[in-house]
């Protein structure tokens, strides 16, 4: 909700000058188009087939047809999403993760994944709520054993043959995954810390699903291991306080819910930072003519490609 926003994300891209750009909250492929449009050059777009495509991948290398898949979901349309995206549809499919491969012009081939997962009974919120007693209440919101939980759609991706191949593959062709998770790390909130986030230590179950289960790493926790030096929080931007019915006077938990994670032999991190541009951000609701144009820190990291067995 920024002036100028389609602008403001390719001059932001073109700042950073990445390789590949995992992106959330896409409402459709047009989207993309418009963006990759504007950043001219070779820059080329990958998204789902769903009417929301949410999630999308941007890359200024080949993108391969091979290991593609997508999640979808329903979502209940509002009367706004009904005209944004031309349907009488009370409900409407959004992809919740896509996957592609894509060709470096180092030679290397990367599998890489973005994840959108859902933003309901957002964990936090329970955890800073002074009546919730029991930690199982708040785990029950990542996980109520269905699969539109956050813990069912990462799960989903983690059982995907494409994945598991992927996976075993790593070492040849490494695995990036990246997202916004709406969900703490289980690195993040821990004893020492507990103060910050409500009085607990929760071992978030989306976060350690990936590192325990698919033997993904943390980049940013890779770099910055120690999370009270370094806590990364990634949201918010702009949402600093509750809205308008509290007159935006108390504070939202500020946490770290956007990732880069990776798997493969041939990639190590160098640096993993968060990315807002220089100008300064004004919070909601003064935030029409920020210079950034989102509501999420970006996530940067930026990996070695190193030599393989064979010496390529």
């Amino acid at each position: 909700m920024v002036e100028d926003g389609i602008y403001k994300i390719v001059k932001h891209i073109k700042i950073v000058d990445p390789d590949i750009v995992a992106l959330q909250e896409v409402d459709t492929p047009d989207i993309l188009k418009n963006i990759t449009k504007r950043l001219g050059g070779s820059w080329a777009a990958h998204s789902g087939s769903a009417i929301y495509s949410d999630v999308g991948i941007l890359t200024k290398h080949k993108i391969l047809n091979n290991g593609q898949i997508e999640t979808l979901r329903n979502v209940t349309a509002s009367p706004f999403d009904q005209i944004r995206f031309n349907t009488n549809k009370t409900d409407v499919n959004r992809n919740s993760a896509i996957s592609t491969s894509i060709l470096l012009d180092s030679g290397l081939t990367v599998s890489f994944w973005t994840l959108h997962l859902d933003y309901r009974s957002y964990g936090p919120d329970a955890a800073n709520n002074k009546l919730v007693t029991s930690k199982d209440t708040i785990i029950f919101g990542e996980d109520n054993q269905t699969p539109e939980c956050r813990v069912g759609e990462v799960s989903e991706v983690l059982n995907h043959e494409i994945f598991q191949k992927s996976l075993n593959e790593a070492d040849t062709n490494p695995v990036i995954l990246c997202g916004d998770f709406n969900a703490p790390s289980h690195l993040d909130w821990i004893e020492e810390n507990k103060e910050l986030h409500g009085g607990w230590a929760i071992e978030w179950p989306t976060s350690k699903l990936l590192t325990e289960q698919a033997n993904l790493t943390d980049s940013y926790r890779k770099i910055h291991p120690d999370p009270i030096k370094e806590p990364g929080n990634s949201w918010s931007t702009v949402q600093k306080f509750y809205g308008p019915e509290w007159g935006y006077t108390i504070p939202l938990q500020q946490d770290r819910v956007d990732y880069v994670f990776y798997r493969g032999a041939r990639l190590e991190p160098t640096n993993s930072f968060l990315y807002a541009g220089t100008e300064e951000i004004t919070p909601i609701p003064n935030q029409f003519q920020n210079d950034y144009p989102s509501d999420h820190y970006a996530i940067v990291t930026d990996f070695a490609i190193k030599p393989s067995g064979d010496g390529s």
